[in-house]
């Protein structure tokens, strides 16, 4: 009798709290970012194409200030909007470190504040050389609509908390890494045997990486009665296993969710991998969280990790040369941070060898899970 309203409750919940940008039906912002005509082999091409995409953001945010069209707390889109704009100034002053004469946008001095980066990304867009318009045709409606996606969420907060900004000083989300610094994570998982979480640690470990791994309960429950805990730690060999929760539900508003989080970590700390001594590392559902859930963290010694680069991979209209695509222009917007994939979905497989392709030799570092 009770069917019916059970398919509905989940109806519900899938439209409340879709992935990520909190509506399943929302227009994620997607690039292949094809159109770069330069290697980025060296520290200082990287840094080309780094100020290349800040420069694109940077119109793009002004041009949505002078709109002044978005909504929501006013507060909250005040306060991400800074801390967005200091960001921007300090990340232009760090690809402007390794200038040469005459390389794109290396004239005058260095922007020191919000407006100076608004006057010089301009300048600097409206005489690109003419092997750029391609390129520069796929990012500039890319970053508009990363601005949007970005807005939206800073509206929301702190009614529907996410990545968008801290809720305690203790929160990391990869700023705190530094410059060049990307730590690669996964969340959802394990998948069935033989599926994405099998292929991504094999690809991981191949490339020398040691990424996290974020488990979410009931998946691991599935995979556990599946095989050996033996198995499951050779699985996450060389990985960090950290925990996503025992359900994929907000736990801003799951009343449950500190003590289903609790006995979920008391039963992954069984199948840690070697070398991984205790469980460390938590981040919510959808980024959502509450006072309550950061103060559990902190009693058991966690920390709670959210992200800054977002891959979107779970959303419909993507694909692994998309996710690349965005990736990659994120990494250069951000120059640091921690990159958020799902390995239940197909598309990081396609597109991390890409990423790792395009930024060897660059300077990247990607970041060992275990030092965090």
């Amino acid at each position: 009798m009770y069917r019916p309203l059970r398919l509905l409750s989940a109806l519900l919940c899938s439209v409340l709290f879709a992935p990520s940008a909190h509506s399943a039906g929302l227009k994620v912002s997607l690039t292949e970012r094809a159109h770069w005509p330069w290697p980025m082999a060296t520290p200082q091409s990287f840094d080309v194409a780094s100020r290349a995409e800040l420069a694109v953001f940077t119109e793009a945010l002004a041009d949505a200030d002078a709109r002044n069209d978005a909504t929501g707390d006013a507060a909250s889109l005040a306060k991400w909007k800074e801390r967005m704009r200091q960001v921007l100034v300090a990340n232009f002053a760090k690809a402007r470190e390794t200038c040469a004469t005459g390389a794109l946008f290396c004239e005058g001095s260095v922007p020191k504040d919000w407006e100076a980066l608004v006057t010089t990304s301009r300048a600097g867009l409206a005489k690109l050389p003419a092997e750029l318009a391609p390129w520069y045709a796929e990012q500039k409606p890319f970053h508009q609509g990363y601005v949007s996606e970005l807005l939206r969420l800073a509206g929301l907060f702190p009614k529907v908390t996410s990545e968008i900004l801290p809720l305690s000083p203790s929160e990391q989300f990869g700023l705190e890494m530094p410059d060049r610094s990307f730590l690669l994570t996964f969340d959802d998982g394990p998948t069935p045997k033989g599926g994405g979480t099998d292929t991504l640690t094999t690809q991981l470990r191949a490339e020398g990486i040691h990424a996290a791994f974020f488990l979410l309960g009931n998946n691991y429950e599935t995979r556990r009665k599946a095989t050996s805990v033996e198995q499951l730690r050779e699985l996450y060999a060389g990985m960090c296993v950290a925990s996503h929760g025992q359900e994929h539900r907000s736990h801003a508003t799951w009343t449950g969710a500190v003590a289903g989080m609790e006995s979920f970590h008391a039963r992954l700390a069984e199948t840690l991998p070697e070398g991984q001594t205790k469980l460390t590392l938590f981040r919510p559902p959808y980024g959502q969280r509450n006072p309550d859930i950061l103060q559990a963290l902190e009693r058991g010694g966690m920390k709670n990790m959210l992200w800054n680069v977002d891959s979107q991979d779970w959303h419909s209209s993507n694909s692994g040369a998309k996710a690349a695509g965005r990736v990659l222009s994120l990494m250069l917007l951000w120059r640091h941070g921690i990159i958020l994939f799902h390995d239940i979905h197909p598309k990081a497989t396609s597109a991390l060898p890409r990423i790792w392709r395009e930024t060897r030799g660059s300077g990247v570092n990607w970041v060992d899970c275990r030092s965090e």
